[in-house]
């Protein structure tokens, strides 16, 4: 090969290497940088369009969290609860408590881009239970500080804190984990960890697998080539934030868990593949139970078929609350 061809070699090697740097920085501004202003518009209009919601970002972030419950319970939710704060990473962070007799809890949390007061509905249904409820705003979400979606990784090292925030209420709670969407994938990735015995049940409502397979995905749906976007911006993650994108995972952790797992998952779900449910179930090493709700979009399991997820919660739960 002569010079010429040399350096033409090298400078479309240049510029494929800016394409992808440049291209890494957007992905990476879409989904985690919640400071961007491509962040919210780019991202609600996929969220829009799975959960058949054409209104405002608020509406599409609502209905991505699944049963928000009706405007009863929303005000219900916003006229009680105590609001309570934690730090972790330097950060404020904020959930909402609601008091109940016994020494049941339920720690809720959200989807991304969400909040949680997204899950009155949920929040509303275990309080009626008889549960203690805490609800959680995400780092970078709702009333908390931050400006990085983390994916469920560095959130799980938050939920760990609110755990023994509970402990510091009630040192003999009978503890449950709920999460819908990220949340789920966060109280999954919790699992794995070494927690106190108080944690006696995790529900995982449509999780995926990884921060990876989740983006492989995101990036099919923007029309954006995952590699080699995908492996730039996990090494932009890794370099800012401390952990790529496959450290980031669900199905690593649930081969640690010893946590009892309810894995919930609609076959219809458009923005968290069915198919993860099958992976997630598969790959934990804890006792477990399967449920999927026929028809079911993301998140939605709740609200197509509200009695049988509730009987299967509530018959999961019973089986390991008082072990």
């Amino acid at each position: 090969m002569n010079r010429k061809n040399i350096g033409i070699a090298f400078g479309a090697l240049c510029g494929l290497a800016a394409l992808t740097a440049t291209a890494a920085e957007i992905f990476y501004d879409i989904s985690i940088n919640t400071k961007s202003p491509i962040h919210m518009s780019k991202l609600n209009n996929l969220v829009q369009k799975a959960t058949n919601t054409a209104g405002n970002e608020e509406e599409a972030s609502a209905k991505y969290s699944g049963m928000t419950g009706t405007p009863e319970i929303k005000e219900w939710y916003a006229t009680h609860g105590e609001d309570v704060y934690i730090l972790s990473d330097s950060l404020r962070l904020h959930g909402k408590r609601f008091k109940n007799t016994g020494t049941k809890y339920v720690l809720v949390c959200h989807g991304y881009t969400s909040k949680a007061k997204h899950m009155a509905g949920f929040v509303h249904k275990f309080y009626t239970l008889g549960y203690n409820v805490l609800a959680v705003d995400a780092r970078a979400h709702g009333d908390s500080e931050g400006t990085k979606i983390g994916m469920g990784w560095p959130e799980r090292v938050d939920i760990i804190k609110w755990i023994n925030r509970i402990l510091s209420w009630e040192p003999n709670a009978r503890i449950v984990l709920h999460g819908v969407s990220m949340g789920a994938a966060t109280v999954l990735m919790v699992s794995g960890e070494d927690l106190p015995g108080n944690v006696k049940a995790v529900i995982a409502d449509c999780g995926y697998t990884s921060e990876w397979d989740e983006f492989q995905w995101e990036a099919d749906a923007l029309h954006i080539p995952w590699f080699p976007v995908l492996n730039a911006t996990s090494v932009l993650s890794k370099i800012r934030d401390g952990y790529d994108f496959k450290q980031a995972s669900a199905l690593a952790q649930v081969k640690k868990s010893r946590i009892p797992t309810l894995f919930i998952h609609g076959s219809s779900d458009e923005l968290v593949p069915y198919s993860m449910l099958g992976e997630l179930y598969a790959a934990a090493a804890c006792e477990k139970e399967k449920l999927t709700v026929e028809g079911a979009g993301h998140a939605l399991s709740s609200s197509v078929a509200p009695t049988l997820y509730w009987r299967t919660v509530e018959d999961f739960i019973a089986k390991y609350l008082d072990r």
